[in-house]
């Protein structure tokens, strides 16, 4: 099953052009005249992030959202990762490379169109990749249940279990990019064990990952990311998803808006939320990125794109909170010499993994 991706812009309504032909499922709209100017913020040398450092996905499997800042929590404090981590390298082998961001909110809003739950999580966590893990979004949504579920989407009980459809409209703002650059090599220790790692000798494996990790962090975006999910009883969604993204009968932002996604169209409009979950940002969010009308009230993160003041606001609102809002797990198993043995050490690293998906 395909992904579907839609990325509408922030100014007033304007026509969609035709996608490119390497994303045909992709719609771009232009929305700010000109460069965005970063806004200031303490120096980046100041962020202090486990890139580089060494973890064991599977102890964790499920329970990331828990560490890293991915959803708005509760225990928002000033907090970005909690995971605990083991420097594995070598200081001199390997280097954290950070780099400022727009510190502005992206162009274009993301417009998922998730056929179901599953898909909802797994778009939600667009852009975190785990090497090797199939399913990179169960490491943090795993131990979810329902009112988890609830919290976090901003959905009833009822609309997540039924036969809804859902859209998820992201806004990101990157800040600070962190990536590990060199040449990963092993401290003593460490790499005493990895030279024990055989083919045919799983608990070679099992044993280096339990002592030193079985992924490190390769890379991270910091920053923050307003978003709603719509839900739309099935046959509304499946006409929305026709029109607009296979179809492509529908190129006019208006259109799309008032004839699929307005809020009295839809089973229900999700809260809109930051994942930072700071508590200044929620109250705005839920005070004022709202649409009224004569009798009703609903949340609406489109009120965003209708009025730039509101946008303005968001900025100076975000302009130092904090979440990941991208992150990729790099597999040690890759710094194996031979393809022989990293094919091993990933057949066994993938039985454990699928183990703890069954029993999570």
């Amino acid at each position: 099953m395909f992904s579907l991706l839609l990325l509408l812009g922030l100014a007033t309504s304007s026509p969609l052009p035709r996608p490119r032909a390497q994303a045909n499922n992709l719609v771009l709209v232009q929305a700010r005249e000109g460069h965005s100017l970063a806004q200031s913020r303490q120096d980046v040398e100041d962020v202090q992030v486990p890139a580089g450092e060494a973890v064991d996905i599977f102890y964790r499997y499920g329970f990331f959202s828990l560490s890293v800042r991915v959803v708005p929590r509760d225990d928002h404090g000033s907090w970005i990762i909690r995971e605990p981590t083991t420097k594995i390298f070598t200081p001199d082998s390997i280097r954290q490379v950070k780099t400022r961001q727009s510190s502005k909110f992206d162009s274009q809003f993301q417009i998922y169109f998730c056929d179901d739950l599953s898909e909802l999580m797994k778009h939600y966590f667009h852009d975190f990749t785990a090497e090797g893990v199939r399913e990179p979004h169960r490491l943090y949504t795993g131990s979810w249940r329902t009112p988890t579920i609830v919290k976090y989407f901003g959905l009833s009980d009822d609309t997540l279990h039924s036969d809804s459809g859902f859209v998820l409209v992201k806004l990101i703002k990157p800040r600070l990019e962190v990536k590990t650059e060199g040449v990963p090599v092993l401290k003593s220790a460490a790499q005493s064990a990895f030279n024990r790692i055989q083919v045919g000798d799983e608990k070679s494996v099992k044993d280096f990952v339990e002592n030193y990790g079985s992924h490190y962090i390769r890379s991270l975006v910091i920053g923050d990311a307003v978003y709603q999910i719509l839900a739309l009883d099935r046959p509304s969604y499946n006409r929305a998803k026709n029109d607009v993204l296979i179809e492509k009968k529908v190129s006019d932002f208006t259109e799309i808006y008032d004839n699929y996604l307005a809020p009295w169209i839809v089973r229900e409009n999700g809260r809109v939320q930051a994942a930072s979950g700071d508590s200044r940002v929620a109250e705005f969010l839920d005070e004022r990125v709202v649409m009224r009308t004569q009798f009703n009230t609903y949340p609406s993160i489109f009120e965003i794109r209708k009025d730039e003041r509101l946008l303005a606001e968001l900025e100076s609102l975000t302009r130092s909170t904090e979440a990941v809002v991208a992150l990729a797990f790099r597999s040690i198993g890759a710094l194996l010499p031979s393809v022989q043995a990293q094919d091993y050490y990933n057949e066994i690293v993938n039985t454990i993994l699928a183990l703890w998906e069954v029993n999570i």
